[in-house]
């Protein structure tokens, strides 16, 4: 009778907790929900037209930066004929919880990932087509995700903008990138200095043998895009583009300056996806900045030919460097809208 007891406890304790809340699709959503896994409790804004049933599911770079700083007008301009959500990965931006160091690793969020589109089909409806985009970083965890079990029969399509699908080739035409084109800068006459200390760095260090290297070098990516004319919003950023700058500092502690963190960086330096492109089948649009120093275009040529999608497409922003939801912010919403229109 005991058992039985507890047993009723239980179950009245789930039904009771895993409720199911009710969401009603509008026009103008603005919504905040959490997803907890593992741990981390990791905060997910919802904008736009959730009404269109339609929704693109965002992932960001980093890691560890939050997608907070796009909820701006980068993205905005879809929101009226889509929705957005804007997640927060785990140990990033604004997410927090009781997440165990060990679990700050790839697989972990993968399966993060797996369980937040289960739960946008729970909220919003399985009718609810989600456009997987990633981001930098976001582009290795999308491929990640797309090419394990039957993840993609959840996704209607893939939309990766400037991803770090491959780190050790985004590192190498990083530098190559960097040495050529301050080498041509120099013979103009363009930022001698600037560019003299970039080409020096580049060719003292061709290998990102260090997650120190590898910062120096991206952040020397980052500088480059200002040597090259490459236009970027003054809108805040950093610390001021995450709901909770307190979280975003912890986080950002945990990821460079504990063992985990560093663990978790050294494997970034090695993992590619490369090989295993070619079960992407679904829809995919590939945007990147033609001037994107830290991934280059060449890592965009590189997916398009490996993906086995029959509708596939790689689109170059012209004014953009590694972010072209800000550089080109009218080409780079337009390029989304009309691939969603094309395949929804």
């Amino acid at each position: 009778m005991k058992r039985i007891f507890i047993f009723i406890l239980i179950t009245g304790f789930c039904i009771s907790s895993c409720k199911k809340e009710t969401v009603h699709l509008n026009t103008n959503a603005n919504e905040l929900f959490w997803l907890s896994n593992a741990g981390a409790d990791m905060p997910v804004w919802v904008k736009g037209n959730t009404a269109s049933h339609v929704m693109i599911l965002f992932l960001h770079g980093g890691p560890g930066d939050g997608s907070y700083r796009f909820v701006g007008f980068q993205t905005n301009q879809l929101w009226k004929n889509y929705s957005f959500a804007y997640w927060d990965q785990r140990d990033a931006g604004s997410a927090a919880g009781n997440s165990i160091y060990s679990n700050l690793n790839l697989p972990q969020m993968i399966e993060d990932l797996q369980k937040l589109v289960t739960t946008i089909h729970y909220r919003y409806g399985n009718d609810m087509e989600i456009f997987l985009m990633g981001h930098s970083f976001g582009g290795l965890l999308g491929c990640g995700y797309l090419v394990q079990n039957n993840n993609q029969s959840n996704i209607k399509a893939w939309i990766e903008v400037d991803g770090a699908h491959d780190y050790p080739l985004a590192d190498k035409l990083e530098r190559r990138m960097l040495i050529d084109t301050g080498t041509s800068e120099i013979a103009k006459g363009h930022y001698v200095s600037e560019w003299t200390n970039i080409v020096d760095y580049c060719r003292k260090h061709p290998v990102r043998s260090s997650v120190t290297i590898g910062r120096k070098t991206d952040g020397l990516a980052s500088e480059a895009e200002d040597y090259v004319n490459i236009n970027h919003s003054k809108t805040a950023i950093g610390i001021f583009s995450v709901s909770s700058p307190v979280t975003l500092g912890a986080n950002l502690y945990k990821l460079y300056f504990t063992e985990a963190g560093n663990d978790f960086l050294q494997q970034l330096m090695v993992a590619s996806y490369t090989p295993q492109l070619n079960k992407i089948t679904i829809p995919s649009l590939l945007i990147w900045g033609q001037y994107d120093f830290t991934v280059p275009m060449e890592c965009g040529y590189n997916a398009l030919s490996r993906l086995s999608s029959s509708y596939k497409k790689l689109v170059l922003m012209p004014h953009s460097g590694h972010t072209p939801m800000d550089g080109d912010p009218d080409l780079f919403a337009k390029t989304v809208s009309d691939f969603i229109e094309a395949v929804k």
